[in-house]
């Protein structure tokens, strides 16, 4: 993994180097590659490993939510503080509603989305479900953000705070002192504390407000994962990303029942 020396910065914003630094966290880039999975690997959409024994998440209605995505811990490079060592942590969503399951009105509630935690991953493939043809209805493709089924690789980095994340605004106050008298030296800032792309930890990027700067939020303050649009591959409404965010405490106790889910577009 990258040391916190190793930031690179533009001159402009060099007199902040020691202030930038302090905000680096480490974090796990996922890449995507368009393929077929097992059933126990990390992926973006697909089929999931899910027990027979167990309920298979549904929504209000009784109508299968989709996997988004699956992350086998056992294929994660690095340990992130306070994540699992080991398991299977998944997300599934409403592919059938237009806002994908998410309540704007309170993030926090699991009923058109779900986050599952396998702690004991069973290696017995007869104990697990194998058909998810019941999943697969014919209008599930319209709104779900992910094309088609990726299988995931991982990579360690260290990542500042973003300009999007509401603690920017304390943290930040110096050099937004300073660049919100020069636009062009705004906009150079916001590119490069961006925080886009898919990754386990670091920092968000939102496209509108960080909905933690709001409501009951501010201790959902450890992001759990980020899927970014890509291409026409992945899109989340129009050009848009989804977060999911953790407080330190639930993450520490493997308590996935109060994650915020929030997504937004332009």
């Amino acid at each position: 993994m990258p040391d916190k020396t190793s930031l690179q910065l533009p001159e402009a914003f060099e007199q902040y180097r020691s202030l930038i630094q302090d905000t680096l966290i480490p974090i796990v880039k996922v890449s995507t590659t368009e393929r077929k999975t097992s059933l126990f690997e990390s992926k973006f959409a697909g089929d999931p490993y899910f027990p027979a024994s167990m309920e298979y998440p549904k929504n209000e209605e009784g109508i299968p939510l989709k996997l988004l995505a699956q992350i086998n811990f056992e294929n994660v490079p690095v340990h992130l503080p306070h994540f699992p060592h080991k398991g299977i942590l998944q997300f599934y969503i409403d592919g059938n509603d237009d806002l994908l399951g998410v309540d704007f009105d309170d993030g926090q509630n699991q009923s058109g989305f779900r986050v599952i935690y396998h702690e004991k991953v069973i290696q017995d493939e007869s104990q697990l479900i194998q058909d998810f043809s019941f999943v697969k209805m014919p209008d599930d493709e319209l709104f779900f953000p992910v094309e088609q089924e990726m299988g995931l690789t991982f990579e360690t980095d260290l990542e500042a705070l973003t300009g999007g994340d509401y603690r920017s605004d304390e943290m930040y106050a110096a050099i937004f002192d300073e660049i919100n008298h020069d636009e062009k030296l705004e906009e150079e800032f916001f590119q490069l504390f961006n925080g886009t792309g898919h990754k386990l930890g670091g920092y968000p990027f939102f496209t509108q407000e960080d909905p933690r700067a709001y409501g009951d939020y501010q201790d959902a303050d450890i992001l759990l994962l980020q899927i970014d649009s890509v291409g026409d591959k992945i899109i989340w409404g129009d050009s848009g990303v989804g977060n999911f965010f953790i407080s330190e405490e639930d993450l520490k106790n493997k308590d996935f029942s109060k994650v915020l889910f929030n997504w937004d577009c332009y």
